[in-house]
């Protein structure tokens, strides 16, 4: 990959992580803003009901559908199963939900919404064989066209709504369906267009079972990844009330938000983690340049969550009238400890995904959500959102143990010294200037300046590091 090419890729890579990000906090602020309590905490929990179903209905074929394109297997045969299977799963589940929605009545008047919402999500389901095809061959500016097309329709859509004073319930959801079916189209025709081949659904009995016989561990995963997200927006509902979980949910928005590198940098690295650990040694060349990965990613990780720590009260009074300051101030420190924690676990899962631990990630992550759950079921009803926080980021520090211990480790070694050191000095970097600086603009900067200048004194950031992460990309 030459040097232009690199820069197109992470260009690619980053607006449509950038723009992905900002247009559904967009979605996000119009729906909790115009929505009344009632219909916004259900619109929530219908999408994190849904999304756990759609994620069974997967059976965990996305990724090994990507491992497989990015290992060099034909790609019309591996989409064409792909897409035979998310259709054929699409079909099962819009029948379910009208068969259930038959013998069921009551359930579906209580959840009015999730008929609608759920083919939203379905069809957004539907687009899934081309969002990998794309991944898998490394051709990011097509993926992220197909990424943010749904979330640009949503939220040029609910502007118009407000523009119009006609921000009701129904032209939401129907504007929900509508972006999806959008993002399937632009999918679509970006995949025929880029690679030149029809791509259409495609079955063999014996290809396809072996798709879904290496898939299935990776359902675990996805199942309990899925409860892991949203068991908190869900029993928060319950048992606090919609206004605490909108606080909450904000929050998590911007802890969302504060992972940004790590968003832009995971599917770039994927494919090539697939190709060096389909070797039986790494070189020591190899070798070194993870080792810069792994000091990289610490860095880079508390960089927005120093920005949030110091500014979150004055900067959200602006933005949010004081409706989501002081009052999700703690839960968000709270989440962006877990910000760090996340490039390291999920630099660990993508070894274990490169080296065929299937397995050992399905256990991990049932191991870890039951343990979130059971904190969550005991928390929310004593702290309510600041329960569901804590319980989170004990939940990501068990995670990071586990996939320490578990993952091999022959190849490369995972060392967590730069993680821990990158929290101790942004930790010390946010007090300082907190405690010093009064005015947030001078504490910021003083707070950032800090810690670059930490870093750099204990050698987590070197002069060349970014000579040695071009070179590292570019392979």
């Amino acid at each position: 990959m030459t040097s232009r090419n690199l820069f197109r890729t992470l260009s690619a890579s980053t607006v449509q992580i950038v723009l992905n990000q900002f247009l559904g906090l967009v979605v996000f602020y119009l729906t909790s803003r115009f929505l009344s309590k009632t219909d916004y905490g259900e619109l929530n929990w219908t999408i994190a009901f849904v999304s756990v179903i759609t994620a069974i209905f997967s059976l965990g074929t996305d990724f090994i559908v990507l491992k497989r394109i990015a290992s060099g297997h034909n790609i019309k045969q591996i989409t064409g199963l792909h897409i035979f299977h998310n259709l054929a799963a699409g079909i099962v589940l819009v029948s379910a939900l009208f068969i259930t929605r038959h013998f069921f009545p009551g359930f579906f008047l209580k959840h009015y919404l999730l008929t609608s919402v759920g083919l939203s999500v379905l069809i957004t389901f539907l687009s899934s064989p081309f969002k990998q095809l794309a991944n898998g061959k490394e051709a990011f500016t097509h993926l992220a066209v197909m990424m943010i097309s749904n979330n640009l329709v949503k939220g040029v859509l609910l502007s118009l709504l407000i523009l119009m004073g006609v921000f009701q319930t129904e032209k939401v959801v129907q504007i929900f369906i509508v972006a999806a079916v959008c993002e399937l189209a632009v999918s679509l025709l970006l995949a025929r267009k880029k690679f030149d081949i029809t791509l259409v659904p495609y079955f063999n009995t014996k290809k396809y079972f072996s798709l879904v016989k290496e898939a299935l561990p990776q359902l675990g995963v996805m199942i309990f990844d899925s409860t892991l997200a949203r068991v908190d927006w869900i029993l928060l509902g319950i048992v606090a009330g919609a206004s605490v979980t909108a606080e909450y949910s904000f929050a998590y928005k911007i802890f969302e938000i504060s992972r940004l590198p790590m968003l832009i940098l995971a599917p770039v690295i994927l494919p090539k983690f697939v190709r060096y650990f389909s070797n039986e040694q790494l070189s020591q060349e190899k070798t070194a340049e993870l080792g810069l990965l792994l000091r990289i990613e610490a860095f880079l990780s508390v960089l927005i969550p120093i920005f949030f720590c110091i500014t979150w009260v004055p900067l959200m009074n602006v933005l949010t009238a004081g409706k989501y300051s002081t009052s999700s101030e703690l839960v968000y420190l709270l989440l962006a400890v877990s910000v760090p924690l996340h490039y390291f676990t999920n630099f660990l899962w993508t070894m274990a995904f490169a080296q065929r631990q299937m397995r050992l990630t399905f256990y991990i992550t049932v191991a870890v959500s039951l343990f979130n759950v059971l904190l969550n079921v005991i928390l929310i009803p004593l702290l309510y959102a600041t329960g569901a926080a804590i319980a989170f980021s004990v939940s990501t520090v068990l995670q990071i143990i586990l996939y320490k211990y578990f993952v091999k480790q022959q190849q490369v070694k995972v060392r967590l010294t730069p993680l821990i050191v990158s929290i101790i000095i942004s930790a010390i970097s946010v007090f300082i200037a907190k405690k010093i600086f009064t005015n947030v603009v001078i504490s910021t900067s003083a707070g950032l300046l800090l810690y670059l200048c930490a870093a750099y004194m204990v050698k987590l950031i070197r002069k060349d590091d970014i000579t040695q992460l071009k070179k590292l990309l570019s392979r």
